[in-house]
């Protein structure tokens, strides 16, 4: 693998690392004066002064593009056919999610400034990325998106609480759904496939990872 496309394997790793650390250690962002508007289980990337509801549109749709672009790149050529559909479904739903959110959000929030690019901005600068050997690639799609869609869930359940117009409650129900459902499927997958309990990609120590994910040297 030659120099760039290990550093672009390292920036999509680190897009999904950094999303579950960040879910690993969440709490509730509240302001100091516990408005709503500071709530929610959010990675920090938005305003936390920003109404609730406007939050919860910018990181879910952060938190959506990360997980296409992941599935697209990771597992979109995969030699298992449940992956490729795995792949299909997460963003057909996820893309239809996001442009129901932008939609939201230009309705009501006309004002507000655009959101910023986030950790998951320069991912769309990674579309030369090589493929990882055999299996590495799956096995580490499955590792690290099972806790990533462990955070959405989080966040719509917040959002079911907390969230100020029905159809975001609405929403973020759908959200709770479906990836519920795709997290049983790929802890499935990874034990079926690899003999592997989903905690462990979230807790083993990157440098393995990473090593795995450039194929150990040169």
């Amino acid at each position: 693998m030659s120099r760039r496309s290990r550093t672009l394997a390292a920036g999509l790793l680190g897009v999904l690392i950094g999303a579950v650390a960040v879910g690993g250690g969440l709490a509730l962002a509240g302001g100091d004066d516990g408005s709503v508007g500071g709530r929610g289980p959010f990675m920090g990337m938005s305003d936390p002064r920003a109404p609730y509801d406007l939050r919860f549109i910018d990181e879910m749709t952060m938190h959506h593009r990360g997980a296409v672009m992941s599935a697209r790149m990771m597992i979109g050529d995969s030699r298992r056919p449940e992956l490729r559909g795995l792949a299909r479904r997460i963003t057909a739903d996820q893309e239809r999610q996001i442009k129901q959110m932008a939609a939201w959000r230009s309705q009501w929030y006309p004002t507000a400034e655009a959101p910023a690019m986030g950790m998951h901005g320069g991912m769309g600068e990674m579309g030369g990325m090589e493929r990882m050997p055999g299996d590495a690639s799956d096995r580490m799609f499955l590792r690290m998106m099972i806790p990533h869609h462990a955070l959405a869930v989080d966040m719509g359940k917040d959002a079911v609480s907390n969230a100020s117009h029905p159809e975001l409650k609405r929403l973020a129900q759908e959200i709770i759904d479906g990836q519920t459902r795709e997290i049983a499927e790929m802890e499935g997958y990874l034990e079926r496939w690899y003999g592997e309990d989903s905690t462990r990609g979230a807790a083993e120590p990157m440098e393995e990872m990473m090593r795995q994910m450039m194929g150990g040297g040169e």
